[in-house]
């Protein structure tokens, strides 16, 4: 039997989350440039002093967002602002 719940994860995954158009900056942003150098995906440039996502899909790693130290990245409508950012411990930025 084929596993029909992982195919469509995959294309749920690979066809809408991970596209990069869900990402966006505010007008928080302060240009800080941590987001692009830590993209794993190299899916973001700074243009302007701005964040520009420069590849229509990346690895969705959400470093980006929870590096960006005024949260300014959002993913979707930006309801993750209330989820907050994660840091973790054994690692520098």
């Amino acid at each position: 039997m084929p596993d029909v719940t992982g195919q469509i994860g995959r294309v749920l995954y690979d066809g809408i989350t991970r596209k990069t158009k869900n990402l966006h900056v505010t007008d928080a942003c302060i240009g800080c440039g941590l987001c692009a150098k830590k993209c794993p995906a190299h899916a973001i440039e700074m243009k302007g002093g701005k964040p520009a996502w420069v590849k229509d899909r990346c690895t969705m790693c959400l470093g980006c967002l929870h590096r960006c130290p005024k949260f300014a990245i959002e993913y979707g409508n930006g309801q993750n602002k209330k989820h907050g950012q994660y840091k973790n411990p054994y690692t520098q930025i």
